[in-house]
């Protein structure tokens, strides 16, 4: 019975894990409709690369290999002006690093997913 209840245990904190894990991943579809309303006023999200003087393009960024997930998501949480802070939840900041990275287009020029 001991056995049967460790199993278990370990079973749902591993399920556990692997939710977290694909939470964490974000959603690029939500990060795509949270860039248009949110930050589109300054970037250009569209993947198109082409860029303002106001702030950096999506398409940009994502090919930066010093852009990496995890600055991306101190870069969003930690707003520096003239960027405002939105107060955005871990998980659209999630989201939204998931959309930038999939802006990211291989040496061959297709675009990752």
């Amino acid at each position: 019975m001991a056995r049967q209840l460790c199993v278990a245990i370990l079973l749902v904190a591993g399920l556990l894990m692997v939710t977290q894990a694909a939470r964490a991943a974000g959603d690029a579809e939500d990060g795509k409709r949270v860039a248009e309303r949110w930050c589109a006023g300054c970037h250009v999200v569209d993947g198109s690369g082409r860029s303002g003087d106001a702030a950096p393009a999506f398409a940009v960024l994502a090919q930066d290999p010093a852009k990496t997930e995890q600055f991306l998501r101190t870069w969003i949480s930690h707003p520096h002006p003239p960027m405002p802070n939105f107060n955005l939840t871990r998980r659209t900041v999630d989201d939204l690093v998931a959309y930038i990275r999939a802006l990211k287009v291989s040496p061959k020029g297709i675009r990752r997913k």
